[in-house]
C-alpha cells in the first residue's frame, strides 16, 4: 500500500515536472554605455517574451546555452545607423547573440519606443535565429527580417510575439 502511494506521488510530481517550461539559460555581457536600469528592463521583458513562447529565462553567469554581447555599434559602420541592430553568431565558445547599442538606440528614438523595450526586442530576435531552424525570418512577428514602426507600435504595447509554429519550436529546442 505503501509502495503504491510512493509511486502514485512520484508519477504526479514527474507529471509536474514534465509540463514546466524548460529554462534557458542566458548570460548578458555589456560592453557598450547602456545603463543598469535599461538592461534590468531589458532583462525582464526577454523573460516575458520567451515566457509568451513557453519557455523560462535564466540569467546566469556559469554555464549558460546562450550568449548576449551588447557592444557599442556593429563594426565597419562609422555611424550608428548600420542596416542591422544585432547578429546571431555560432562560435567555439558557443552560440552567441552580439547586439549593436547604437543602432538600437537609433531605432527606439527613432519609433518612440522604450529603449530597454527595443533592447529586448532585438536579443530575443537573435536568439531566435539561434533557436530555429535556417534563416528564421518571417513576414511577421519577432523574426520579421524588415523593422518599421508598425514593429515598433507592437513591441511598444507588447503584443509582438514569436508565430505559433516559432513558439513552437522554440519550446522544443534544447
Amino acid at each position: 500500500m505503501v509502495v503504491a502511494i510512493l509511486t502514485t506521488l512520484a508519477g504526479v510530481a514527474n507529471a509536474a515536472e514534465s509540463e514546466e517550461p524548460i529554462a534557458i539559460d542566458l548570460q548578458l555581457r555589456n560592453n557598450s554605455p547602456v545603463g543598469a536600469d535599461v538592461l534590468e528592463r531589458s532583462k525582464e521583458e526577454v523573460a516575458r517574451i520567451f515566457a509568451a513562447a513557453g519557455r523560462t529565462v535564466r540569467w546566469t553567469d556559469s554555464a549558460p546555452r546562450y550568449t548576449v554581447t551588447i557592444v557599442t555599434q556593429a563594426l565597419g559602420y562609422t555611424r550608428a545607423s548600420a542596416p542591422v541592430m544585432g547578429v546571431a553568431l555560432r562560435v567555439k565558445s558557443g552560440p552567441l547573440a552580439q547586439i549593436f547599442f547604437r543602432q538600437v538606440q537609433d531605432f527606439a528614438r527613432d519609433y518612440r519606443i522604450d529603449l530597454g523595450t527595443m533592447l529586448a526586442y532585438v536579443i530575443a530576435h537573435e536568439l531566435g535565429h539561434l533557436m530555429l531552424p535556417g534563416n528564421a525570418h518571417s513576414d511577421r512577428g519577432v523574426m520579421q527580417a524588415e523593422w518599421d514602426s508598425t514593429l515598433a507600435h507592437e513591441a511598444s504595447t507588447g503584443a509582438l510575439t514569436f508565430t505559433h509554429w516559432q513558439a513552437e519550436t522554440i519550446r522544443k529546442s534544447r
